[in-house]
């Protein structure tokens, strides 16, 4: 049986569109980190630090986290022992053994030493909304189950990869996306490698998005 859900279509020509009134941009090179274990710096005191700190620990990662007057929900991480907090301001130090930095709230003469120093080690580093320094931007990720798919807008228009997110959580949960993939994966597991190509493609085949993609209309403020 074949279930079909609200679609999103047309993707690439509607952001065609849009880049070119908005001036050229480089494509981001997408990939997946594997950061298990790995030493990862979150500079902020905010709950928005709060939030990168938890993505991280998600992601299997060690977190360390630099702020003066951390909230509370940074402190809650830091009593249950999940992330290292330090109660001061961030210092070029920090970076030391560091795989990957975001900064959530800081000055940006702070941002700009760090992200300096993040260049000179090739730390990959991310100051929210302070982009001169950045070799990388957040991705959104629309998850279910086993399938997650990330949304780049290349750190230009955070708010419309929020919103895509949303919307493609809604359409995989109404599919029942995750347990399909699940499905996939249990019968991947027992079919002979040389088979697998084969037949899994004929299980996926009449996957579609049907619909469109309904966008809001253009207001220059």
């Amino acid at each position: 049986m074949v279930r079909h859900a609200p679609a999103v279509a047309s993707l690439c020509e509607t952001f065609r569109g849009t880049w070119r009134r908005v001036g050229p941009v480089k494509r981001p090179f997408l990939v997946a980190l594997d950061l298990t274990d790995r030493r990862c710096l979150v500079v902020g005191r905010s709950p928005e630090a709060a939030r990168r700190a938890t993505a991280l620990l998600e992601a299997g990662a060690q977190v360390t986290v630099v702020g003066e007057s951390p909230c509370p929900e940074l402190e809650a991480l830091a009593h249950r022992g999940d992330i290292e907090l330090h109660r001061r301001s961030a210092v070029p130090a920090d970076l030391d053994d560091t795989w990957l930095a975001v900064v959530t709230d800081a000055p940006r003469t702070l941002a700009d030493e760090l992200g300096a120093h993040a260049a000179e080690r090739r730390v990959w580093f991310c100051a929210v909304d302070l982009p001169d320094h950045n070799s990388y931007a957040h991705v959104a990720i629309a998850r279910a189950g086993l399938v997650n798919v990330g949304i780049s807008t290349g750190g230009r228009a955070p708010a419309l990869g929020r919103r895509l997110r949303e919307e493609l959580e809604r359409v995989f949960d109404e599919a029942g996306l995750a347990d399909f993939a699940e499905y996939l994966a249990r019968r991947r597991t027992r079919l002979p490698s040389g088979k697998r190509g084969e037949v899994l493609g004929r299980a996926v085949r009449d996957l579609a998005f049907e619909g469109r993609l309904k966008l809001p209309e253009q207001q220059d403020e």
